[in-house]
């Protein structure tokens, strides 16, 4: 009879308690996120504590011309964190070291054959270093080069 009165007792005293939950805090409405780039209105916006890039750009307006391709967004940012939208570009460049025979062909003055070369060089050779190594490659010389060389990266 006691060992039932203690477990009732016990019982009663924990559900009045109240316990703390281990991430209780306070919205910090300070919370700030600077934004810029290819969006309506530039400037800080304020949040809750940690959202996404997505949210955040729930709350503004991406331009169309705002390349989001390569944010991930499902980034966490942090107090006083600069998020900037970049620009599509108006002509994509074409890198020389991880384009496609279709990348390569595509640009001015080169064929498929030397869009082949140009694969070929690099895996056999080594990678570009700068975008005038390409003139180790059969095929191209400096007239070539200079048609499409503005549209090019490594």
């Amino acid at each position: 009879m006691n060992r039932i009165l203690f477990v009732i007792c016990t019982l009663v005293l924990l559900s009045s308690c109240t316990i703390p939950k281990p991430f209780d805090f306070q919205i910090d409405r300070n919370f700030s996120i600077t934004v810029n780039g290819a969006i309506e209105h530039s400037g800080t916006i304020f949040t809750d504590p940690y959202p996404t890039i997505e949210e955040v750009l729930k709350r503004v307006n991406v331009l169309p011309e705002g390349d989001l391709s390569a944010i991930n967004l499902q980034t966490i940012l942090h107090h006083k964190d600069v998020l900037y939208i970049p620009f599509k570009k108006a002509i994509p460049c074409v890198s020389i070291n991880t384009g496609t025979l279709a990348d390569l062909d595509s640009l001015i003055g080169i064929g498929e054959k030397t869009a082949q070369a140009i694969i070929d060089y690099r895996s056999s050779v080594s990678l570009f270093q700068k975008i005038e190594d390409l003139l180790n490659v059969k095929g191209i010389g400096e007239k070539t080069l200079a048609k499409f060389k503005d549209r090019l990266c490594l």
